[in-house]
């Protein structure tokens, strides 16, 4: 009978050791890696089993890029776009977002970035004057002139002001030469000895000689000051100059100093930023998402400076340039604060890239980056301006700016001392 009794006094204490455990959590604990004692304690309750429930999921933007795309029979891949508000951040539209495109001139909006956030919304570009002869009763000067500076957008309208200086100054004739720095450019040329041909054809002061020194030699007779950066930025990105986006580049260490900018500054991704120039030329990378990075950087740092967008990128259908003739007599018209790019087949079998702001009524900026692959450029300009239209309009109403004809690089603000 001693057998059965104990069989019978393990299932009874089995028993009220189960109905014990039912009322309370328990505990298990484990040895862990490090040898340490690690305890997870598990309590049956409904709010855990429910927690998983209660995981906040995103919904989908309220316009689908992808069908838009799908619907015109569009290879989905080619196609990258984003469009989120600036102020509350919300994504509108998003397709192929995180895929790495060539941004072709849209890279001219990270050169203005890192630019102007290094040099400063008062800089200018100094072009000094030297003579090393004397101007007789005549207004002939005996000897020559020497022009000294690295200003990218030195050009007509600037030779015209320093002709004008001259003047003043009685100087009508030059006997010997006009001489230039090693870093000086006219009209866009990047070869110096060039360069002082061409200013001196334009100046038709009589000189027997245009080239290039190393070394100014004389006096300084007088400065002349660029227009102030941002103008040249707004004359660079509506005209998509990329002269002048290389030698902007150069002072901030060319692609791979842009690239750092945009790595170190902005946390994009290194792998989702790859640069081969400062203008768009050639194959370069950026994500639709890092594109909206710089643009929300670029008007955050414009507003820093006291500036507006439209101070540094051109206004769609009111100023020269690329833009000149889209969105006009659209509802978008006047509204839209972009930069075009563009690149022609045999650099990654052509693209057309856009990107920028449009001024709505409720939902005040709202930024857009839009990338389309292949040599379609006239078609895919097409499709990114209706893209952009049908988005606006079913979300909200645009606000355009009121119209102003600008003249960019104005020669009225040249500096002269």
């Amino acid at each position: 009978m001693k057998p059965r009794k104990s069989i019978v006094a393990l299932l009874v204490a089995g028993f009220a050791a189960i109905i014990g455990l039912s009322f309370v959590p328990y505990t298990l604990t484990v040895v862990s890696d490090a040898g340490q004692l690690v305890s997870a304690t598990f309590n049956a309750s409904p709010d855990a089993a429910s927690s998983a429930a209660n995981v906040k999921v995103e919904s989908p933007p309220p316009f689908d890029a992808g069908a838009w795309y799908a619907g015109r029979g569009e290879q989905l891949e080619t196609h990258g776009a984003l469009v989120e508000t600036y102020e509350a951040r919300k994504v509108v539209a998003a397709h192929n977002p995180d895929q790495l495109y060539n941004p072709a001139s849209l890279v001219k909006l990270a050169t203005s970035l890192a630019v102007l956030r290094k040099l400063g919304v008062a800089y200018r570009f100094q072009t000094r004057v030297y003579t090393d002869g004397v101007t007789d009763a005549s207004g002939t000067l005996r000897g020559n002139l020497h022009f000294a500076g690295n200003d990218p957008t030195f050009g007509d309208a600037t030779a015209a002001r320093v002709l004008d200086e001259l003047k003043k100054r009685g100087i009508k004739r030059v006997t010997d030469g006009v001489t230039v720095s090693p870093d000086f450019s006219f009209n866009f040329n990047n070869v110096p000895e060039k360069s002082a041909q061409n200013l001196a054809k334009v100046l038709k002061l009589g000189t027997k000689k245009a080239e290039a020194a190393e070394q100014a030699t004389g006096a300084l007779l007088f400065s002349v000051e660029s227009n102030a950066l941002p103008q040249i930025l707004l004359y660079m990105n509506a005209h998509s100059i990329n002269f002048v986006a290389e030698r902007l580049g150069d002072m901030i260490g060319g692609p791979g100093g842009v690239t750092l900018f945009l790595v170190g500054e902005l946390k994009i991704p290194a792998r989702e930023v790859l640069l081969e120039s400062t203008s768009g030329l050639g194959h370069n990378r950026m994500t639709p998402r890092g594109m909206i990075a710089v643009l929300r950087a670029l008007v955050e740092e414009a507003k820093r400076l006291g500036l507006k967008p439209e101070e540094i990128m051109s206004v769609a259908s009111d100023d020269a340039g690329t833009l000149r003739r889209r969105f006009r007599d659209t509802e978008l018209e006047g509204a839209v604060v972009a930069k075009t790019g563009t690149l022609t087949q045999e650099v990654d079998g052509g693209m057309t890239s856009l990107a920028g702001l449009v001024y709505t009524q409720n939902k005040g900026a709202v930024l857009f980056a839009f990338f389309d692959q292949g040599n379609r450029i006239a078609e895919n300009r097409g499709m990114q301006d209706e893209l952009l239209r049908e988005m606006v309009l079913s979300q909200d109403a645009t606000r355009p700016l009121p119209p102003a004809e600008r003249k960019l690089l104005p020669r009225d603000e040249l500096i002269i001392h």
